[in-house]
C-alpha cells in the first residue's frame, strides 16, 4: 500500500479512538491537576499514536507482540509502584484517600497523579485500541468512558454538560463508523467520502445536541450522602467532620470538599433570605492563614469565658441613655438620632439527627450567658459571640434567641457616623459624668480594638491601598462599607475552584483579583485593622436553600467566610465582601432558581448551534452553489464558461467520488451520460468552442448554456436512483 493511502487508513481507523481517548484523559487531568490540563492532554494525544502505531505493527507479529507487550506492562507497573512509594513518603496521605478526595481535602501529589496518568493512559489507549481495531465492541468501548464518570462521581466534582456531550458524542461517532467498518462482509458499502462523512456529522451532533438539551438527572453517590466515606488522617479513623470541630487555623472549606451534603437544619421566625451563620472566628493573620489559639494569654483563667458579653439591645439602650444626656451633641451624639423602637427577640433553631458539633452556627447578636454563668445550659457563649455547646453527644436541636441585624438596624449604624476615636472619647467623658453605662460600653470597646486590631503581617501596598479606600471617609461604618463595596466594583471574580501560582492576599488583590470568600473575607479584615477598625475574620455559613416545610437546608457547599466589624455606637456589623453571584442557588427544595433557569438556557443555546450546524452541513452544497451563481454575475468575458465548465466537473467528482482532472471534453460528456443521467453536450461544446476554438463568447449563447446547467443541476449534484427494475434484475 502507497505511504498516502497507509496514513488516510490509519486516519480514517484511528482518528475517532485517540479523539476519544484525549476527551477522557482531559476530563481526568482537569480533577487531579488541572493548570497543566492542556500540556498532559497533549503529551496522551502523542503517546496515543505513537501506541496505535506500534500496536498495528505487534499485531502482525502475535509472539514478538505478546512478549513486547507484556514487557511493557512489566516495566509500566514497576515505575508506577516507585511513583506511589514516593508520593506516599512525600505526604502520608494514602492513595485511595487521594485518589478519591478533592485537591483542597487530600492536596496535591505529583507523584500519585504520574502514577495515575502514566499507568492509567497505557491502560486506556490498550482498551481503546483493542475495542476498535482487533475486535469491535461498543460495550467494551463503553466501558472506557465510565472512567471520568466514576472518578467525578467519586471525587463529588461536577461534570459540565459540555463534557458529558462531547464524550457521548464522539461514542456515538466511533459506533456508527465502525459499524459500518464491520458490516462490509454483509454487503453493506461503507465509502469514505464527503456524504459519509456529513451523514456521520448530522447523526452524531443531532444525538449531542438532544443529550445538552435533556436535563442532567440528580444522582447522589455515596461520598455525597456519607461525607464521613473517607479520612485523610492516615491514622486517625475517628475524627470530627471537619465542619463541626474547633480548627485552630482558617482554610478553605474548613478544609472538607463540597459534595452538596445537607449538614444541618435552620428555621428562625426572622424572614431574611440570607441568614450569616457564625461557626467560628480567628485573631490573627500570619502565613498567608488566620489563626486563633485557645491556648494564648486571653483565653487563661477562664478570663474571655466569663466576659462580660452586652446583647445588642442592651448595647441600644445604653449608647441611647448617654446620649439622651444631651452634653454631647457637639461630639456628635444626639438623642435624635435614636429612633428605633423596641427591638423584638427571635427565635433560632438548629436541627439535626446526625450532625455533631462544637459550635451551634448562629447569626450575630444572640442573647446567651457566659461559662460561668450557664450553669445547667446546653451551651455558652465565647467573649468574641462563639456558641459552643457543652457536651457535642447530645442531640443537635438548640433553640437561641436573638437580635437580628436588621436594616433598619445598619441604617441606624451609618447615621450615627461616629469614628472610634470620637465614640471613645464621648465614653471616656460619660464614665468621668458618673454616667454607669459608659463602664460596659468602654469595656466592650476597649476588648475589641485589643484583640481585633494589630497581629495582621501585611505589605506595604496592601496599607496604601486601605488608605486610598478610606481616607475619604470620616466615619467607621463609612471606612468598613467602602471596604466591602471595593471588591464588587473592582473587576474581581469569584471561582471557588481557582487555584492561584501565588496564594498570598497581596496577589489576590493586585493581580490574580480571583478567589473564594476566605480571599475577599481575609482582604477586607486585614484591611479593616490597617486602618484601625476592629474586625474578625468569621467562618460559618451563608444559609439560604428555603425547604418545603419553612426550614431552612445548611449544605457543605454553603460554607462561607465573612467580616464582622466593631462599629461604634452600633457594636458587632456583618459585612459580606465577596461579590454577587457566589451562592449555588437551586440545590434543593424543588424551587426554581436564577442559575438553574440559566443552566438550561445555555443548553437551549447549544442545541440551537448544533441545529444550525445541521442546517449549514445539511444546506452546504445549496450555499456553495449560490456563492458560485453570485460570483458568475460578476465574472466577465469567457472567463465565465471556464468557471461554469469547472464547476460542472467539480460537481460530477462530488456526486460519483472519482476523480476526473484527466478526463478530456467528450470523456466528460460521456461520464455524466452513463452516471448521472444529466446531458451537459450544450456546455461541453461552447467551452472548446471558447477555449480552444478561438471564437468569442455571445452573451446570448452564455445565457442558453447557463440555463440549461441550471435545468441538469439536481442530476449533476445528486446522481438519480436506478429504476427498481433494474435493482431487481441486478440482485
Amino acid at each position: 500500500m502507497e505511504p498516502k493511502k497507509k496514513v488516510i487508513d490509519f486516519i480514517s481507523r484511528s482518528a475517532l479512538p485517540i479523539v476519544l481517548g484525549c476527551i477522557i484523559a482531559n476530563m481526568v487531568v482537569q480533577c487531579y491537576y488541572f493548570e497543566q490540563t492542556q500540556l498532559f492532554t497533549l503529551l496522551f494525544a502523542v503517546a496515543s499514536v505513537a501506541l496505535f502505531v506500534l500496536y498495528d505493527v505487534l499485531k502482525k507479529r502475535r509472539l514478538l507482540g505478546s512478549l513486547l507487550y507484556a514487557s511493557m506492562i512489566a516495566g509500566i507497573g514497576f515505575l508506577t509502584s516507585k511513583l506511589v512509594k514516593e508520593g506516599w513518603e512525600a505526604t502520608r496521605v494514602f492513595f485511595t484517600d487521594w485518589f478519591y478526595l478533592n485537591r483542597d481535602t487530600a492536596g496535591f501529589n505529583i507523584y500519585y497523579f504520574l502514577a495515575v496518568y502514566i499507568f492509567g493512559g497505557f491502560f486506556l489507549i490498550s482498551i481503546i485500541y483493542y475495542f476498535t481495531q482487533i475486535r469491535f465492541r461498543s460495550l467494551g468501548l463503553m466501558l472506557c468512558l465510565l472512567f471520568p464518570f466514576v472518578i467525578y462521581a467519586k471525587r463529588a466534582d461536577i461534570m459540565s454538560n459540555y463534557e458529558v456531550t462531547l464524550i457521548i458524542t464522539v461514542f456515538l461517532a466511533i459506533v456508527v463508523h465502525n459499524r459500518l467498518q464491520e458490516n462490509k462482509q454483509h454487503n453493506v458499502l461503507a465509502v469514505h467520502d464527503l456524504a459519509y462523512v456529513v451523514t456521520v456529522a448530522l447523526f452524531v451532533s443531532a444525538a449531542g445536541a438532544v443529550a445538552m438539551l435533556l436535563p442532567k438527572p440528580q444522582v447522589r453517590s455515596v461520598l455525597e450522602r456519607d461525607s464521613h466515606a473517607f479520612d485523610i488522617t492516615p491514622f486517625n479513623n475517628n475524627s470530627q467532620a471537619a465542619y463541626s470541630k474547633y480548627t485552630q487555623s482558617s482554610s478553605a472549606r474548613y478544609g472538607a470538599s463540597y459534595t452538596g451534603e445537607i449538614l444541618f437544619y435552620m428555621e428562625s421566625d426572622y424572614k431574611s433570605d440570607v441568614y450569616y451563620l457564625k461557626r467560628q472566628s480567628f485573631d490573627s493573620f500570619y502565613d498567608e492563614e488566620w489563626h486563633g489559639d485557645r491556648t494564648g494569654e486571653k483565653y487563661t483563667n477562664y478570663d474571655y469565658y466569663s466576659r462580660i458579653n452586652i446583647d445588642r439591645q442592651q448595647y441600644y439602650n445604653s449608647i441611647k441613655a448617654i446620649a439622651d444626656t444631651g452634653r454631647y451633641q457637639t461630639y456628635g451624639l444626639s438623642s435624635e438620632q435614636f429612633t428605633l423602637p423596641d427591638m423584638a427577640q427571635y427565635s433560632f433553631r438548629v436541627f439535626d439527627d446526625k450532625f455533631k458539633g462544637v459550635y451551634v452556627p448562629t447569626p450575630l447578636g444572640v442573647i446567651a450567658k457566659t461559662f460561668s454563668e450557664s450553669l445547667s445550659d446546653k451551651y455558652y457563649m465565647y467573649g468574641d459571640g462563639e456558641i459552643a455547646v457543652k457536651n457535642v453527644d447530645l442531640d443537635y436541636d438548640y433553640t437561641v434567641y436573638y437580635y437580628p441585624q436588621t436594616p433598619q438596624y445598619v441604617n441606624f449604624a451609618e447615621q450615627l457616623g461616629l469614628s472610634g476615636d470620637a465614640y471613645y472619647s464621648i465614653l471616656c467623658m460619660a464614665r468621668e459624668d458618673g454616667i454607669s453605662e459608659a463602664d460596659d460600653l468602654i469595656d466592650q470597646y476597649e476588648m475589641a480594638v485589643e484583640n481585633y486590631t494589630g497581629d495582621i503581617e501585611y505589605s506595604p501596598r496592601m496599607a496604601e491601598l486601605a488608605h486610598q479606600i478610606t481616607d475619604k471617609y470620616s466615619s467607621d461604618y463609612a471606612k468598613a462599607k467602602a471596604l466591602e463595596t471595593y471588591f464588587e466594583n473592582g473587576e474581581f471574580t469569584y471561582d471557588v475552584d481557582y487555584y492561584p501560582e501565588d496564594t498570598s492576599i497581596d496577589y489576590f488583590l493586585f493581580e490574580g483579583k480571583t478567589g473564594s470568600c476566605t480571599s475577599y473575607a481575609t482582604s477586607m479584615a486585614m484591611m479593616a485593622r490597617i486602618i484601625g477598625l476592629p474586625a474578625r475574620y468569621v467562618e460559618g455559613f451563608a444559609a439560604y436553600e428555603r425547604m418545603d416545610d419553612g426550614s431552612i437546608a445548611v449544605r457543605d457547599s454553603n460554607a462561607h467566610a465573612f467580616v464582622e466589624v466593631f462599629i461604634p455606637g452600633a457594636g458587632w456589623i456583618e459585612f459580606d465582601p465577596t461579590i454577587p453571584g457566589y451562592m449555588a442557588e437551586g440545590t434543593g427544595g424543588g424551587g426554581i432558581s436564577m442559575s438553574s433557569i440559566t443552566e438550561y438556557l445555555g443548553r437551549v443555546f447549544v442545541f440551537i448551534a448544533v441545529l444550525f450546524f445541521v442546517l449549514i452541513v445539511v444546506m452546504l452544497d445549496r450555499i456553495l452553489e449560490l456563492v458560485f451563481r453570485v460570483r458568475l454575475r460578476f465574472t466577465k468575458g469567457d472567463k465565465r464558461m471556464i468557471s461554469l465548465y469547472a464547476r460542472v466537473k467539480k460537481l460530477l467528482e462530488f456526486s460519483g467520488g472519482d476523480d476526473l482532472a484527466s478526463s478530456t471534453a467528450n470523456m466528460l460528456t460521456e461520464y455524466a451520460e452513463e452516471n448521472n443521467k444529466a446531458d451537459i453536450r450544450p456546455i461541453a461544446e461552447l467551452f472548446e468552442r471558447t477555449c480552444f476554438g478561438g471564437m468569442p463568447l455571445e452573451d446570448q449563447r452564455f445565457a442558453e448554456v447557463y440555463a440549461h446547467y441550471r435545468h441538469i443541476y439536481k442530476y449533476l449534484r445528486k446522481r438519480p436512483k436506478p429504476p427498481k427494475a433494474e435493482v431487481a434484475q441486478a440482485q
